[in-house]
């Protein structure tokens, strides 16, 4: 008996376009540019827009020849519908200034090459979103799941498998862990070693190694080679893809603050646009070239009008989003830092109506210039803090308000992490714990406050 099934399969070309549109979406300005330049060398359909005196010979050309070229063109040609603002002042690069950070590409290139499916993709952007430079991962999965929607129980399987990555290490929650990764990616096999990391690692941080001879029984000059070994693992993974050297950014979008609100602008300063070659578009429809060209002709036609679009689309996406993101925090573009408000994708996907990982995809290595300074679009989607009352802060206002009790502290008896969330509770009704205000000050490279103590 035969059984027919309808089924939906997507073509191999439209797959292939389909991940080109998703690839433009998170590409810099720069990479944009790119590839244009290496679409253009594959595709002679492609051609940069420019002003062109009209030849002669188009005088001929029927009033419908004429007509249908120019309906073609107009098909074919950008749209400036959202890329507004283009007589702005020229940026003050003196203001735009950051130190480079690539392990969170460099974890992205990798889950491009490894066998994580789509979905898994999504999730892994949120835990990558949530490492901070040393390669930790600094807030607790419970954390992630509120803010993306996704349970514990689909985040940790995840969460395990950038823990594989590079650098070994990458993705610990604590230093235990990291310690844990890199040793079970080495690939030995020491249960000394296993027992006294798992069980007596407290010991181990107080360089107690009598107390953990005395608890494990095994001689003082084995735990000697533990410590050596524990000792020869980085502590800080992530340090060594950070690049010390200030370079200069330039922002995708620009937000300035005009009569009756704020203008944006996106910054298509280099970036071509394009058309189809009105030669190839004649070619087309000449009865004298043959049928193979034509064929050739078309689908070269297919896939420029795909490109164009892309890239269009694109450009409307970030206009949108960024667009999205100053209403939701207006609060932080009229009065600064202070100002910023827990947000997530979700609620800019929601808005703008698209889905969590276009949104994702949209601000990935893109800046916005504002009037208190440029920041990463990631930047926007802060986590939160919860008040005794009132609503929730951003942990980067909170993260603000620690970094200013330590810089007006008194340098001969600095604040501790508990007397900070004390202050933090006590002037802000904030309620953050001990461990949460060291887990930020390592994220602000704030030495402890022994290591801050300044002794006459």
């Amino acid at each position: 008996m035969l059984e027919l099934k309808q089924t939906q399969k997507l073509s191999p070309v439209l797959t292939q376009q389909l991940q080109q549109a998703i690839r433009l979406l998170q590409l810099s300005k720069l990479e944009l540019v790119e590839a244009i330049e290496l679409e253009m060398k594959e595709n002679p359909i492609l051609e940069i827009t420019e002003e062109e005196p009209r030849e002669e010979a188009e005088e001929k050309e029927s009033q419908e020849e004429k007509r249908e070229m120019e309906e073609l063109l107009e098909r074919y040609s950008p749209s400036e519908d959202f890329f507004p603002g283009e007589d702005r002042e020229a940026p003050d690069y003196e203001n735009m200034v950051r130190k480079t950070y690539n392990l969170r590409d460099h974890l992205r290139w990798q889950i491009g090459l490894s066998d994580f499916s789509p979905r898994e993709r999504v999730v892994a952007e949120w835990i990558i979103e949530n490492i901070d430079d040393n390669g930790y991962l600094i807030c607790g999965l419970e954390e992630i799941s509120r803010d993306s929607g996704f349970p514990v129980d689909i985040l940790d399987p995840v969460l395990r498998k950038v823990q594989r990555l590079e650098p070994a290490g990458v993705g610990a929650r604590d230093l235990k862990e990291c310690i844990l990764i890199q040793y079970e990616t080495s690939g030995e096999k020491d249960p000394v070693f296993e027992n006294v990391v798992a069980n007596h690692f407290d010991l181990f941080q107080h360089n107690n190694l009598k107390g953990i001879a005395k608890a494990t029984g095994f001689p003082i000059e084995r735990i000697k080679e533990v410590f050596e070994k524990i000792k020869s693992f980085d502590p800080k993974p992530g340090r060594n893809f950070s690049d010390e050297f200030i370079s200069y950014v330039v922002p995708d979008v620009y937000v300035v603050k005009g009569e009756e609100g704020f203008d944006i602008a996106l910054n298509n300063d280099d970036v071509p646009e394009l058309r189809m070659s009105r030669y190839y578009l004649e070619l087309a429809t000449d009865r004298k070239v043959s049928g193979e060209t034509k064929r050739y002709i078309k689908n070269k036609m297919k896939q420029a009008e795909w490109f164009i679009k892309s890239i269009q689309q694109r450009q409307r996406t970030l206009f949108l989003v960024a667009q999205s993101i100053v209403n939701f925090q207006r609060e932080f573009f009229e009065n600064g830092l202070r100002s910023l408000r827990p947000l997530i994708l979700k609620d800019v996907a929601q808005d703008v109506g698209v889905h969590e990982s276009t949104v994702s995809r949209i601000t990935t290595s893109k800046y916005m210039s504002t009037p208190h300074g440029v920041y990463e679009m990631k930047f926007f989607f802060p986590t939160s803090i919860n008040k005794g009352e009132g609503d929730p802060l951003s942990t980067n206002v909170v993260m603000d308000l620690m970094a200013e009790l330590v810089k007006k502290e008194n340098k001969k008896k600095p604040l501790t992490d508990d007397e900070i969330a004390h202050i933090l509770k006590s002037r802000h009704d904030i309620n953050i714990a001990r461990r949460t205000v060291a887990k930020y000050r390592e994220i602000l490279n704030i030495r402890s406050s022994r290591e801050r103590t300044v002794i006459d």
